[in-house]
């Protein structure tokens, strides 16, 4: 496991490192239905943190919370101490600081895969198009397809594009990565080929939240694993406690289903 955090017993981080991410009280209701639920989580700076649980339990939407996807109506979101307001200024530090992967790549289809990662640099962070280019290269060949900058979406697989959206997040020079179950979508012999591209992140330094089934990917790079359920978090704390010994009987029922659908 790549162990980068000081985090104690109860799953609690060490408050004298700097923290990245900082949710207080986040609390939000879709309507009547109160899908998050008094979310309080602190994420250090390089601290690999996996979010799972079962469907409907809010994970998504928690995710989503953190660079303003999705509004709240109680809480707060503070990135580096800057408390995030629903404001141009909320809005720079996001982009200044947070990337995000979806489920789906979400792809300009009419763009080769060079220029998907050229346009946030050009058009956003305001990159000389060549120095754009030269970048948007060197990332494509990190995550292992410098050789298709020149093909469309549609010509390549479901793995080659979600590579190419990680590659298209890391242009934007984010600070924090959040991770949307970023293999959902993709077919099972896919699915090694993106984790491979996480590991290597997480292996970086990168801050990461990941939303995820992908038990194997949290034992191997997680700091903290947090359990979430019905819009709570149930259990948090080191992967070996979680997964190898769950304290609540909700975590291990979830975790017996997991598993059994990856033999």
């Amino acid at each position: 496991m790549i162990n980068k955090s000081s985090v104690s017993k109860s799953g609690e981080t060490n408050r004298t490192e700097n923290i990245a991410v900082e949710i207080v009280g986040l609390n939000k209701w879709f309507d009547e239905f109160h899908v998050l639920k008094d979310i309080s989580l602190s994420v250090l700076e390089n601290e690999i943190v996996v979010i799972c649980g079962p469907s409907g339990s809010g994970k998504s939407t928690f995710i989503r919370c953190i660079n303003h996807l999705e509004t709240y109506q109680e809480g707060t979101v503070s990135i580096y101490g800057q408390k995030l307001e629903n404001n141009k200024n909320g809005l720079t530090v996001i982009r200044d600081n947070v990337g995000m992967l979806f489920q789906n790549f979400n792809l300009f289809p009419h763009l080769t895969i060079l220029k998907n990662c050229t346009l946030g640099p050009i058009w956003l962070r305001r990159i000389p198009e060549a120095k754009a280019d030269q970048q948007a290269l060197a990332l494509l060949d990190r995550v292992g397809i410098a050789d298709l900058a020149h093909k469309y979406p549609g010509q390549i697989s479901g793995g080659q594009q979600q590579r190419v959206a990680i590659a298209r997040s890391l242009a934007m020079e984010p600070r924090i990565m959040l991770f949307d179950e970023p293999t959902s979508a993709l077919d099972p012999e896919m699915i090694k080929e993106v984790l491979e591209v996480m590991i290597d992140l997480a292996s970086s330094g990168m801050t990461m939240l990941c939303v995820t089934h992908e038990m194997q990917f949290a034992q191997k790079v997680a700091d903290r694993v947090v359990f979430m359920s019905d819009g709570e978090i149930v259990e948090i704390g080191p992967p070996q406690q979680v997964l190898e010994n769950p304290q609540w009987d909700r975590t291990a029922q979830f975790l017996q289903h997991v598993l059994s659908h990856k033999q």
